[in-house]
């Protein structure tokens, strides 16, 4: 389970490698506008506007070397871990035509 505090440490943290990889990152879901201990921590990723995309493998590597398990990948959402406990990662801007996941 997450914590508010947790998910914000982990939101923190991967933003600090994100500008390098062409994007930002924007903590969503019930560990911001619930109270309480939630299931998994929800991340969205959105491209610096001077940017023309998300470096998505460059931006994997940097995940997992911060301890970000990844998973599988769904559309515009891939599936991962971070200290056992469940991350969801949002690319809303995702073209799945494309074959883009981390």
């Amino acid at each position: 389970m997450w914590t508010q505090q947790e998910a914000i440490q982990l939101a923190r943290k991967v933003e600090e490698v994100c500008p390098a990889c062409g994007c930002h990152v924007a903590l969503t879901g019930g560990t911001l506008y619930k109270d309480g201990p939630r299931k998994d921590c929800d991340l969205l990723f959105y491209r610096i506007r001077q940017e023309p995309h998300i470096r998505e493998h460059e931006l994997s590597m940097a995940l997992r070397r911060i301890g970000i398990v990844i998973g599988d990948t769904y559309g515009w959402v891939t599936k991962a871990t971070y200290e056992g406990k469940s991350v969801d990662l949002f690319f809303p801007d995702r073209d799945d035509s494309e074959g883009y996941g981390l």
